[in-house]
């Protein structure tokens, strides 16, 4: 009920009837949780749930003061799927790779995923983001870019933005 009201208010235009409809979804999805939460904790208390039920209402209790804070800034996501999702492959791979073998290994490896996963969220190539990093780091005598000399790596400053792929460039293949 949450999530749908989320994704309805997220798709209109702000300023629109559309717009406050959902806005008024929103809201009574938050309060009918709450009314809910309420219920179910009081009948925790009193043991007529069970075990598991139970414990979903305690962590919805001690986690409610984070989600209602959603209530007014329905533009933050629910959830944090997006940032665990991009976890993943990192994760998997230190796995399958047994590891880093040396914590300076590993922290060359949350360099690298770093850099590339901001370019892959930024619609900038990862590979030649990265090979042009690395090249600059050469240029610098294995010193990275620092200041001026790193902001065509950060996607959020122009030259940084000049990286992007043109929408009509799908990227690279599976």
């Amino acid at each position: 009920m949450l999530y749908r009201a989320h994704h309805v208010l997220a798709a209109t235009t702000p300023g629109t009837d559309a717009r406050e409809d959902a806005a008024g979804r929103w809201q009574r999805a938050f309060a009918d949780i709450d009314a809910h939460r309420v219920l179910q904790a009081s009948d925790a208390a009193k043991g007529l749930l069970h075990p598991a039920a139970a414990k979903v209402i305690a962590t919805l209790n001690n986690e409610w003061d984070g989600l209602a804070r959603h209530q007014d800034l329905p533009q933050l996501p629910l959830d944090n799927n997006i940032a665990e999702r991009a976890l993943r492959t990192p994760v998997i791979g230190r796995k399958n790779f047994y590891g880093s073998g040396a914590q300076w290994a590993a922290h060359l490896a949350a360099d690298i995923w770093t850099i590339t996963a901001t370019a892959a969220r930024h619609d900038i190539e990862p590979l030649s983001m990265l090979t042009g990093y690395l090249r600059e780091c050469a240029r610098n005598g294995g010193t990275a870019p620092a200041g001026a000399d790193l902001d065509p790596f950060l996607p959020w400053t122009p030259q940084g933005r000049a990286r992007r792929r043109p929408a009509s460039d799908p990227g690279p293949g599976p």
